[in-house]
């Protein structure tokens, strides 16, 4: 490519892109407790994908991989993935190269345009790579002027935390468990935090957590009665001096 041919970055950025604009309307209350609405535009990646390489075919995009990590934070030897797993969350990183120069860009993989995803699956993951590829391309110009202001309003909402009588139903489920098992309660919390990652406090979980661990502790619930269910009748009240610690392992499905 010659220089005669670069487009410039003006040019690139005054490109009107109306027909490839798609919107993300957020909705919110603010602090008077009014409902309100935040609108996100997004260029469609096919469309700057379609516009990159009419301007330079020799353009290209590179998704970077990272080790995959098991959960406890172990490298898996030999395995990468099209993602970056932290302790803070998952984020996703592409390099866009564009008329012989070269823009990265982070995104975090999230929901609802704001919140984190604990555990993202692969359609949140490709489509968070294929934003992060658009917001690449942008930093070239094209379509660069839609995240002007992108940023959601302050005020916007958290997540619903969920009420007292399902912080109550989670811990009756704990006590069962704990009680069937001779675990400490303190303990089951613990080995759900470990496993699904939410270090939220039971009494301030919104509903997604609430859902993700609630599940986790009915299969503990399930596994603590199909243990107390294999015990002989004379294994199934042990005395106080007598009983042995249960292990807890990550929950299979079995």
């Amino acid at each position: 490519m010659t220089i005669k041919e670069i487009v410039s970055f003006e040019e690139l950025y005054n490109r009107d892109l109306t027909n490839a604009v798609k919107k993300n309307v957020q909705k919110y209350t603010d602090k008077q407790g009014n409902p309100q609405e935040f609108s996100l535009e997004y260029l469609s990646w096919s469309y700057g994908w379609r516009e990159m390489k009419r301007i330079d075919p020799e353009a290209s995009e590179k998704v970077h991989e990272f080790p995959m990590f098991d959960n406890q934070f172990r490298m898996i030897e030999g395995v990468t993935v099209p993602y970056l797993k932290t302790p803070q969350g998952f984020f996703v990183r592409n390099t866009v190269t564009f008329q012989g120069k070269a823009e990265t860009e982070w995104l975090p993989i999230v929901e609802k345009a704001k919140y984190p995803v604990s555990n993202p699956n692969s359609f949140q993951i490709n489509t968070s790579n294929k934003r992060c590829f658009v917001k690449a391309l942008a930093k070239h110009g094209l379509g660069l002027y839609l995240y002007a202001g992108e940023d959601m309003p302050e005020d916007i909402s958290k997540p619903e935390l969920i009420s007292e009588e399902q912080v109550g139903y989670l811990d009756e489920i704990l006590k069962v468990v704990a009680q069937a098992t001779d675990t400490d309660f303190e303990i089951l919390v613990a080995n759900i935090r470990e496993n699904t990652k939410i270090q939220t406090p039971f009494d301030q979980l919104n509903k997604n957590e609430y859902g993700t661990i609630l599940n986790y502790a009915n299969r503990m619930k399930l596994k603590a009665e199909k243990v107390q269910k294999a015990k002989p009748p004379e294994q199934a009240a042990p005395k106080k001096n007598e009983t042995k610690s249960f292990t807890w392992g990550e929950i299979s499905d079995e």
